[in-house]
């Protein structure tokens, strides 16, 4: 939570973030599979059950100074964006066997927080987007270009898309071609680019029209976006 509020206290439009479901059906913010590199627990994710990794360590791994800090709920993420007025984009995490339940665990909570209408869902797994779209007509959707090192294809682009009658494609940023924001734009989807990290990869996305750019470091971000750019796309922190 610490990193949420800082991202938006820094000035970032929108936060870019991965959930898994745990044994015992709730939803936590964890981007990696299993608990080893980020807490004091291990093992994967979907295999404990909340109580249990409600009481691990996950911050230490980052920083002395975060030693406590607890993994956080999805509802504690809502609650702040909702407090804060802060977009989110909410990635399903997970293998082809978990990554539907995550998916459609989600669309209930966005549906239940009435949240639907201001949350993104994402996934690399299109076919988990499509069960929680099945339970929730009117998710908003954002989901990865698949594969995401595939070379500039703008029909596949949109064909994807409009698969999921998505509001948003999220593609890596080196394979963006006006061909392919244009086709996205005459569509109606919007553009979201990562990972911007870099002078190269701001620059090449606001020359093409992106509609938003996903990286880590929020202050570098917004500095490098707004220097010297006419147009300016939202800027999202990622995990």
């Amino acid at each position: 939570m610490p990193a949420f509020r800082a991202a938006i206290e820094l000035g970032a439009t929108a936060i870019e973030a991965d959930l898994q479901l745990t044994r015992d059906g709730r939803l936590v913010m964890m981007h990696d599979l299993t608990l080893d590199r980020t807490t004091d627990g291990a093992g994967p994710v979907s295999a404990r059950t909340w109580d249990e990794i409600s009481r691990l360590d996950a911050g230490s791994w980052f920083d002395p100074a975060f030693a406590g800090y607890r993994v956080p709920l999805a509802e504690e993420l809502l609650d702040l964006a909702v407090e804060t007025d802060t977009t989110l984009c909410l990635e399903v995490k997970g293998n082809p066997t978990t990554a539907p339940d995550t998916a459609t665990a989600l669309a209930y909570l966005l549906r239940a927080r009435a949240v639907v209408d201001r949350v993104f869902m994402s996934s690399f797994d299109h076919e988990a987007l499509l069960a929680a779209q099945a339970v929730v007509d009117d998710l908003l959707l954002a989901p990865e270009r698949l594969p995401d090192g595939a070379e500039p294809d703008p029909d596949e682009a949109v064909r994807q898309a409009r698969r999921l009658r998505a509001t948003a494609l999220q593609h890596r940023w080196e394979h963006l071609t006006p061909a392919v924001v244009d086709a996205l734009h005459a569509a109606g989807v919007a553009v979201w680019a990562w990972p911007t990290d870099t002078e190269e990869s701001i620059e090449a996305c606001v020359g093409l029209g992106v509609d938003a750019v996903i990286g880590d470091d929020v202050a570098w971000l917004l500095a490098t976006v707004a220097g010297g750019h006419s147009r300016e796309p939202a800027t999202a922190a990622g995990p």
